[in-house]
């Protein structure tokens, strides 16, 4: 939905809205993809150093990272209008700046939760946290293969304490074992995103057109001035600035308030466990009402059915909870992640197995097409895949090759036949759940629901399987797809988005994303190691989620388990049947009926995702069924960019408190975390 800034529309219809140059072969060149791959290295190489040493916002944190967009803003505010200035000919086209933010996008979460965040801990933690008194190597990991063990216990233990002053190294002959080892999984993990991405392209931008609402913003700022114009349509209008001048506000007397506490503040979370204090009402578990205006502001871009559905089941689901306290129902945590509700975290496994049976069913004539042209069946020859990032065969033997490798991984790793599958099936549910609900929801980010523990944990219990198979499937599963903030495939997808609203062919920009994403693991796995060892470990970092509780979690888990196997109880698989035709249900009824009701918000509703962005999206919703109901179409599209504004608003403070933040080393956090 392009932004028109209604003064210069008779402007507009009379001169093409284009730079000089600005054509599709343009897109993807040499400049927008060195300038795409540096910027992405250097947020990559700086990350660690903001997120787990400052504490600062994250550049990354999520699917809507700031270090892209800001490096985008500068392009559009800055760079471009100084060049057309005096050099018109330099000016980055349209193309070339929406490069430029995927090359950025797709590497942002390597340092962070897309990789690094939880990758280095969960090495490092079983030689650091094991000891004689919890006894976890003889009853968890002992057995496990050594490629995937830190060996060196001096090295594990300093990666967490640090080194002498004076002595600071990073142990790489400790390290290379277990960093090839884990980086083999990373590597065919990476190959089946990039694979499933291109499989999923034409069918959710062509055929059912998903709405990707996180991808609206950079395609406006990317926007080319009308003729006589130095800056896009959107970064003229006044109702964006002042969206950008109410969070700057808001967020300069809250950071100052951070350094000098005398200064007032704007409170902008409220629990309301605060004030439920009594039963039941005090069982209903954390209910936290925060504001983003970045959030809010996706919400005004959303379908109205989409926003109601992501704060109608967090609240849906709270009900349930009380519902339970006050009828002394037994409403167990869910094994895997205590805080979420056993119940609810089946029933969206449930419900996401349905999500993607019913993806799968809407997509058959695609992915028959694929497979025709894959195996060059009679019908390949009237079938297109040259706008593909890469041809169906390759996608079809990239599929099996990783798939087939990240099995083979498994079975060396010890797990069995049995737990490999339902490895490798919640890995499948989890990439499209996940990239569904971001390209259709837009929100920040989204957390899997449920984890191989639960399921069979809940079901059968754990006495299926030993120790050390759980605690590698743990692993797996927290390294790459149970914190799914920054999964590598719905950007893939948000690139590929792009280039289809910019009118390029997103083959080449295939190579320049491949490209980024390698630099960025090297440069990301160099700070990553670097900042424990060179700043006194990482029990010194701001980040226990991360270094501590989060890699201690499953040996804790787990040495329980050894001692005392976990009951399930069969009845336990009713809550998957309903979620999956509740799922189902809602789905089939919106496609034969209309339904107003959508099950995206269902998915998540318990999960961190769900609890901390509720509230954002409920007033962005409410602004914009307000502004719609007595504005109409005009009203919205009058207080489109005010909305813009807020999320512009929170990029650009999060990115001068990330720089206040390093001068000051007292970080003012922005946004989610």
């Amino acid at each position: 939905m392009p932004y028109k800034d209604p003064a210069d529309a008779d402007r507009a219809a009379l001169a093409p809205n284009a730079a000089p140059g600005d054509h599709p072969a343009a897109a993807v060149s040499a400049r927008a993809v060195a300038l795409g791959v540096g910027c992405a290295a250097l947020l990559c190489a700086v990350t660690p150093y903001n997120d787990y040493k400052v504490g600062a916002t994250y550049l990354a944190g999520h699917q809507f990272p700031v270090g892209a967009v800001f490096v985008l803003f500068l392009l559009a505010a800055l760079a471009n209008p100084l060049l057309r200035a005096v050099r018109p000919r330099w000016a980055f086209a349209r193309g070339e700046m929406l490069t430029v933010w995927t090359l950025v996008l797709v590497a942002s979460g390597l340092p962070s939760s897309g990789m690094m965040r939880f990758l280095l801990p969960h090495i490092a933690a079983p030689q650091n946290f094991s000891n004689g008194v919890n006894n976890w190597e003889a009853r968890v990991w002992g057995g496990l293969p050594p490629w995937l063990k830190l060996s060196d216990e001096a090295a594990a233990k300093a990666y967490y304490s640090g080194y002498p002053r004076g002595a600071e190294r990073v142990p790489w002959e400790a390290w290379i074992t277990p960093l090839v080892g884990w980086g083999t999984f990373a590597l065919l993990f990476l190959l089946a995103s990039f694979c499933v991405a291109n499989l999923l392209r034409r069918q959710w931008i062509e055929n059912e057109k998903f709405a990707f609402p996180l991808v609206q913003l950079p395609l406006l700022l990317a926007e080319d001035p009308e003729a006589g114009r130095r800056v896009g349509p959107l970064l003229r209008a006044p109702a964006l600035w002042i969206g950008v001048l109410l969070t700057t506000g808001m967020h300069t007397l809250n950071g100052l308030h951070l350094l000098y506490p005398t200064v007032p503040e704007i409170r902008t979370s409220v629990n309301l466990n605060e004030y439920l204090t009594q039963r039941p009402w005090s069982q209903v578990g954390a209910m936290p009402m925060n504001f983003y205006p970045l959030v809010m502001g996706l919400a005004f871009l959303l379908p109205s059915e989409v926003a109601f559905s992501l704060w109608f089941f967090f609240l849906f689901y709270q009900a349930e909870v009380l519902a339970g306290a006050v009828y002394n129902w037994d409403m167990p945590g869910s094994i895997g992640s205590p805080s979420e509700k056993q119940f609810h975290a089946l029933q969206a496994f449930g419900g996401a197995l349905g999500l993607v049976g019913w993806t799968l069913w809407t997509a058959r004539r695609h992915l028959a097409d694929v497979w025709e042209k894959a195996t060059g069946g009679p019908g390949a020859h009237r079938i297109d895949d040259s706008r593909e990032m890469f041809s169906y065969r390759a996608t079809v033997v990239g599929l099996a090759f990783s798939y087939a490798g990240m099995a083979l991984w498994m079975r060396l790793a010890t797990m069995p036949p049995a737990l490999i599958a339902l490895s490798l099936l919640l890995l499948t549910v989890s990439l499209v759940t996940v990239s569904w609900f971001i390209t259709q929801a837009g929100t920040l980010y989204m957390v899997a629901p449920c984890v191989t523990i639960d399921l069979v944990g809940g079901v059968a219990g754990t006495q299926p399987f030993s120790t050390g198979a759980w605690y590698s499937a743990q692993r797996l599963e927290a390294l790459f797809y149970r914190d799914t903030r920054e999964l590598l495939l719905p950007e893939l997808l948000s690139g590929a988005k792009v280039a289809d609203s910019a009118g390029f062919s997103p083959r080449p920009l295939l190579f320049a994303m491949a490209a980024s994403v390698g630099v960025g693991l090297v440069v990301s796995l160099v700070a990553s190691l670097w900042l424990p060892y060179h700043h006194g470990g990482a029990n010194s970092l701001n980040n226990p989620w991360a270094f501590r509780t989060g890699p201690v979690r499953p040996l804790q888990l787990l040495g329980g388990v050894a001692t005392a196997p976990m009951p399930g109880a069969w009845s336990n698989s009713l809550h998957v049947v309903g979620g999956l035709v509740g799922v189902t249900g809602i789905l089939a009824l919106r496609a034969r009926t209309g339904l107003a009701l959508h099950p995206i918000g269902f998915l998540g509703a318990s999960t961190i995702s769900g609890r901390t962005l509720w509230f954002s999206v409920l007033l962005g919703w409410a602004c914009k069924a307000l502004i719609s109901r007595y504005g109409g179409m005009r009203g919205y599209r009058a207080a489109l960019p005010l909305f813009l504004g807020l999320m512009l608003g929170d990029v650009l403070n999060a990115v001068v408190w990330i720089v206040i933040g390093a001068l000051t080393g007292t970080g003012y956090n922005i946004l989610p975390s």
